[in-house]
């Protein structure tokens, strides 16, 4: 979502101060304001959009905001972020100080602070793109490329490019503007996205070719950005669950299952062999799983040394009081001398027991959040669960994919936990009465480290709407 925003933000002119209603598969969903100021040789460009979104019938509004500073030449100086979806917002604070990146994030008065070394390749301020472009355009460029950074994707610069696919009309406050039509690649992002440029570079039109239906931002103004509607928000969360070839039945008497995945726009499908889930080979464009109930591979060496899956972050703070007393209640449960797989299955039952209302009405809780509320779906409890192997000295990271869901036969997009036990990933889902079962299909798995974003999830983002599943065999 704030991905579309900031292809408006990287590529628009100074003084700027614009409205836009957003609209997912042609139903209003919500709006962004995009302001640039400039104060001395120093220039603010800021971004502020609200999503209203159907989860099975619950109504979530997601917000987020991103203002970048930066000096006229170009150097940055700042990119702060927010996120808010349901909770307390999140806010993260890139402060570019010499060869050092100090990252800042604040939710709730709960400060987390590090030093990271700044990028050592070149990039650009959204600003600075905005000069770029103008000048490759002018000068008859159809294809222009850069790297910049983008929120959503954390510390390292990102490449993007712009391709200019043609022109046209449009029909905006009344008025018929000539634009230009730009097809717009982002790194690590695979959806195809359009920006329309009006002929001072204004952005009109953005739009986003998501799975589950085309995200467009269009230039308006205030009140009709800001227009609430009688009708219900478009739904999101149904749309998306995938009916395989097969069944699996009762995943939770199942020991094993052969699973066939494809991509259905014929894009190579690379999924990742962890935890319970191993790579039995690869056909064409087809990618056969093999998902077993009790396995465990071996983790790489780097991931067993990361200190990110053992540190407190904003999203998986697990030096929180409260974490740490359910931590140490689970861990009581088992005894000091339980193995540590004893102490992990015992904060997975503890997680299960401890979140009492079980729904979908809050998008993407932290775990601090989490253990107070005592609510929320898949990602609560995943963060949740992480948090507690943390505080209990297991690294722990959460887990995105599908899962199988008995009663429609169906896989539906989900979030569970890995926790790291004597060098090997172990799949454990908060969610079930169960450790885990064979209906799990892993596709990304990230740390939810603070300043990183979620560039690790995005792999998600190129498969929802764009999978077939075949059920090969299920062992029992």
């Amino acid at each position: 979502m704030m991905l579309l925003a900031l292809v408006c933000i990287a590529t628009s002119p100074a003084p700027l101060d614009e409205w836009y209603s957003i609209s997912l598969a042609g139903s209003p969903a919500g709006w962004s304001h995009v302001v640039e100021s400039i104060e001395g040789d120093v220039r603010t460009v800021y971004s502020d959009e609200t999503m209203t979104i159907g989860r099975a019938n619950v109504e979530v509004t997601v917000r987020a905001s991103t203002a970048w500073t930066d000096h006229l030449d170009g150097r940055p100086i700042s990119m702060q972020w927010m996120q808010e979806m349901g909770g307390p917002p999140i806010r993260t604070s890139w402060q570019f100080e010499g060869d050092m990146v100090v990252v800042t994030t604040d939710q709730g008065g709960r400060v987390n602070r590090a030093e990271h070394p700044a990028p050592t390749v070149p990039w650009l301020t959204p600003a600075a793109t905005r000069e770029l472009l103008e000048q490759r355009a002018a000068a008859g460029a159809t294809e222009v490329t850069w790297r910049t950074m983008v929120p959503d994707l954390g510390l390292a610069p990102v490449r993007q490019l712009l391709t200019r696919i043609g022109d046209g009309d449009i029909t905006i406050r009344g008025r018929s503007i000539r634009v230009s039509k730009w097809q717009v690649q982002t790194e690590g992002l695979p959806i195809r996205m359009e920006t329309w440029f009006s002929k001072d570079w204004r952005p009109v039109v953005s739009i986003m070719q998501a799975p589950f239906g085309e995200i467009r931002s269009e230039l308006t103004d205030e009140a009709t950005a800001m227009r609430r509607t009688d009708g219900p928000a478009p739904e999101l969360f149904m749309s998306l669950f995938i009916e395989p070839t097969g069944t699996l039945g009762s995943q939770l008497t199942a020991s094993r299952a052969f699973m066939r995945l494809r991509t259905r726009d014929g894009r190579p499908l690379e999924l990742p062999a962890s935890g319970g889930q191993t790579i039995a080979g690869v056909q064409g464009d087809g990618v056969l799983l093999l998902v077993e109930r009790d396995g465990s591979l071996l983790a790489a060496q780097d991931e067993r040394d990361a200190v990110a899956f053992q540190a407190a972050s904003t999203m998986i703070d697990s030096e929180d009081s409260q974490i740490r007393s359910l931590a140490a209640s689970a861990t009581a449960s088992v005894g000091a001398d339980a193995s540590t797989a004893q102490q992990a299955e015992a904060a997975r039952d503890a997680v299960f027991r401890w979140i009492t209302r079980k729904g979908l009405a809050t998008a993407f809780a932290s775990a601090t959040e989490t253990v107070r509320a005592r609510a929320g779906d898949c990602s609560e409890h995943g963060v949740l669960l992480a948090a507690v192997l943390r505080a209990q000295g297991i690294p722990a990271r959460v887990a995105s994919g599908l899962v199988w869901m008995d009663p429609i036969e169906s896989f539906g997009w989900h979030m569970w936990t890995q926790a790291l036990i004597d060098g090997a990933w172990v799949d454990l889902d908060a969610t079930l009465p169960v450790p885990f079962t064979v209906g799990h299909i892993l596709v990304a798995t990230s740390a939810l480290e603070d300043g990183d974003g979620q560039r690790q999830l995005m792999a998600l983002l190129g498969l929802l709407g764009n999978l077939d599943i075949e059920i090969v065999r299920v062992d029992r």
